[in-house]
């Protein structure tokens, strides 16, 4: 960063500092009445109260602007959070186990780690800084949550900033170690070498990066990026250099205000600028939604432009779902096939690639490879694009693509096998019990005719003993 750059970045961060203090009187007054925590010190602890609240406030950036405490998701559940209170935004959100339940099993406590735990869950601890040596939890100006081991700002043993969740804020480090990621953690920002991108992760080893940008300056790997009051995303050298300055829609229009980088839900990056009324949108990485791999779900077919969802393959429900994994098991080896032409994706020049001399040869190639979910040919170049991946999203596109896509059969690769074992263990299980039902039919019957013999024995006995002897010799003659 050159010497004027520095000192148009302090410039701008002065007037972002009278901005904050400014916007109180007029936009949200009521935020220092309303926090007067702006420190909170070591043996600290708190529950959610307040049944019907959406945030509880806990600690309060000296403006006002931010504040930190319990964030209500869903009816009954919460996170940690730090808050843009005059949009109720979430800058900043803990990414617990588990989340916890809105009520008296839930404490945050602070005796230089900060510690969420719900008694009322298993393992009891949802979500910890493991900071030691912290005396103090402040909040500063910035939304940056600090815990401190003096009163000294550069005393900080723990800050939020070297720990985003889904947002970076103006002013916040964006380093190869940290990432963006979406609460559900399927989509993540990540700078991997001289390159910025965007990821859909699969757990283990599968992920589909879908965007990304090369800063046309870069030296190597990028050590930091960071958002710019003026409006814009500075990506920079080991050596401070300059790699790129990314410009928001919001650049060089002559007026400073907070601007903040979030990965959407739907895996998508926007820059947004606060307006003292609104947010903004002022950047958007994917510009055609076609483009994002899970905008129409698995197997999913996408018309670009609106845009329109279509299936690939139907399932029970809408598309056919896909799971996590590969082919390579014996247990999941076994799969059909589904063909279909002119179907592409938006970013197949980051995907696996060889070159092939027919749309056979390139069938092969993931035919045989039990890494391999899926193909798509390039019929005026003859590439073929691999799928390591289990198949999402792909976007229509005319007739110069053709799609060849695996479907896992139901039950896996080995449910023939099981299947027969079934069938076998089945017919034996009917025999036998056929054998006890004729057997235990045998018996009753020997059982009933053994039971009338005997009465008809006793019949016979009752009579001859009831006849006089002087008859029995007059039967005789």
């Amino acid at each position: 960063m050159t010497i004027t750059e520095k000192k148009g970045s302090q410039l701008s961060y002065a007037f972002f500092v009278f901005y904050t203090l400014a916007i109180q009187a007029f936009i949200h007054p009521a935020a220092g009445a309303l926090i007067e925590t702006t420190e909170i010190r070591k043996g600290f602890s708190a529950t959610p109260g307040h049944v019907n609240s959406e945030f509880q406030y806990l600690l309060a950036d000296p403006t006002g602007l931010f504040a930190f405490g319990f964030m209500r998701v869903g009816p009954t559940k919460l996170n940690l959070a730090v808050v843009h209170l005059p949009s109720s935004l979430p800058v900043w959100s803990a990414i617990p186990s588990n989340l916890a339940n809105w009520g008296r099993s839930t404490t945050l406590s602070f005796d230089g780690n900060l510690v969420l735990t719900d008694k009322s869950i298993h393992d009891g601890v949802l979500w910890s800084s493991n900071s030691t040596g912290g005396n103090f939890l402040v909040l500063r100006n910035t939304s940056n949550l600090q815990i401190l081991f003096s009163s000294d700002e550069n005393s900080a043993v723990w800050q939020s900033f070297d720990h985003p969740s889904d947002t970076l804020v103006q002013g916040q480090n964006f380093t190869s170690m940290v990432s963006l990621t979406t609460p559900d953690r399927r989509y993540a920002l990540r700078i991997v070498g001289i390159h910025i991108g965007l990821f859909m992760e699969f757990g283990g080893r599968h992920e589909i990066n879908y965007w990304r940008h090369s800063p046309f300056g870069a030296k190597g790997a990028i050590i930091y990026g960071i958002v710019q009051p003026l409006g814009f995303f500075g990506f920079y050298n080991a050596d401070s250099s300059k790699a790129e300055l990314l410009p928001f829609d919001s650049f060089d229009r002559g007026y400073l205000g907070l601007h903040r980088v979030t990965i959407q839900n739907d895996g998508n990056l926007h820059a947004y600028f606060w307006d003292n009324k609104k947010w903004d949108l002022v950047y958007t990485a994917v510009t055609e939604p076609c483009g994002l791999p899970g905008i129409c779900g698995a197997y999913g077919l996408c018309l670009p432009g609106k845009p329109s969802c279509f299936c690939l393959v139907n399932g029970t429900d809408g598309c056919l779902q896909t799971d996590s994994g590969d082919f390579c098991s014996k247990e999941y080896s076994a799969f059909s096939v589904v063909r279909r032409s002119g179907v592409t994706v938006e970013y197949n020049e980051l995907m696996l690639s060889a070159r092939v001399q027919s749309l056979a040869e390139c069938e092969k190639l993931c035919e045989r490879n039990c890494t391999c979910w899926g193909a798509l040919y390039a019929k005026t170049t003859n590439v073929c694009y691999l799928m390591d991946y289990p198949i999402q999203t792909v976007e229509a596109s005319g007739d110069t693509h053709q799609g060849y896509f695996k479907v896992r059969q139901q039950g896996g690769g080995g449910s023939a096998e099981r299947h027969r074992a079934a069938t076998a263990v089945s017919v034996i299980f009917t025999l036998v019990f056929a054998g006890f039902a004729l057997y235990g039919g045998y018996w009753c019957w020997d059982k009933r005719r053994s039971n009338l013999l005997r009465l008809q024995l006793a019949g016979s006995s009752q009579e001859m003993t009831q006849t006089p002897f002087k008859d029995l010799r007059s039967m005789n003659t």
